[in-house]
């Protein structure tokens, strides 16, 4: 059955029959930032489980109130702008690890458009059946990116970087570590999957040096390596389109935030690490001192504290 359309007093009734107090500031926050965003993303934590299986329909713990959705809404928002700050961090180290790497083995200009230069079938960390197609949506991609293109002028997402038009117009090509500009983490994740295993190993050797990932007192391996780049790929994806991270799980092993905190921050200088976890502490701290409710709702998400 479809969704009706709902106005805002009638929304604030609907919360207030299915048990969340609201306040005067309620509407407001509704007309702002949404029903779907605040409600229906966080409201599931506030909920009675057994009272909403007796009706039929969702019903809050009693106590509830609106503004506790909205301050956990808040502290989701926050934590996602810190998230996204740290995740951008790692993307620029890969970009500068996967290219310098790639080049030092592989010095002409164009040489990531060579397929010889890329991983043979049996090494590909996706498996053979995939090979063929990776690596040829790979090189066209960056091609695509290398020869240049007329981007709808509607659609300012498609636009390229200067760096990469100003290298292609004076030298007339675009090497890798400037055309890197322009890929997407995917992108940067499949390249290191198609890169030639004993590159790989020099990546993830350099890595642990300028970061110190390990994996339980062991150095990184390729596998290992693009693991993390699949579950960091996924909480940035998140992080860019607004999605709830704070109880959602990550990667083939469904990581709780806390866990792929601590994997990100593997991937990060000592600086970096410890400025994120303080600020995220803070950011705790703050909403947790405000209700009771929320503390109970950010520990059984798995945040302790420090």
């Amino acid at each position: 059955m479809a969704k009706l359309f709902k106005s805002i007093p009638e929304l604030i009734e609907l919360l207030e029959m299915r048990g969340a107090h609201t306040n005067d500031a309620t509407a407001t926050i509704l007309m702002r930032e949404g029903y779907y965003a605040v409600v229906n993303g966080y409201g599931k934590a506030f909920l009675d489980k057994r009272a909403t299986d007796a009706a039929g329909d969702d019903r809050y713990l009693p106590g509830t109130t609106f503004d506790q959705m909205y301050q956990l809404f808040l502290f989701d928002r926050d934590l996602r702008a810190l998230t996204f700050r740290a995740v951008m961090s790692v993307e620029c180290t890969l970009r500068s690890i996967l290219s310098h790497t790639f080049c030092e083995h592989h010095n002409r200009v164009d040489s990531y458009l060579q397929r010889g230069c890329y991983a043979q079938e049996h090494e590909y960390l996706y498996g053979r059946q995939a090979y063929d197609g990776d690596l040829s949506w790979l090189i066209n991609t960056l091609e695509h990116h290398a020869r240049g293109y007329v981007a709808d002028a509607r659609d300012a997402d498609a636009q390229e970087s200067e760096r990469v038009t100003w290298y292609r117009e004076r030298y007339h090509s675009v090497p890798l570590w400037v055309l890197f500009s322009d890929l997407t983490f995917g992108n940067l994740r499949y390249f290191y999957a198609l890169m030639k295993r004993a590159e790989q190993r020099v990546v993830c050797e350099r890595l642990c040096e300028v970061c110190g990932t390990t994996r339980a007192g062991q150095a990184l391996s390729p596998k290992g390596m693009l693991a993390d780049l699949e579950t960091l790929g996924a909480l940035r994806n998140s992080c860019a389109h607004e999605e709830r991270i704070y109880n959602t799980r990550y990667g083939s092993k469904q990581l709780t935030y806390p866990q792929v905190l601590d994997l990100l921050a593997a991937y990060l200088a000592d600086e970096e690490e410890q400025k994120l976890r303080a600020a995220i502490d803070k950011l705790m701290r703050m909403r947790m001192e405000q209700d009771p409710g929320i503390t109970r709702v950010l520990k059984a998400a798995g945040f302790k504290g420090n």
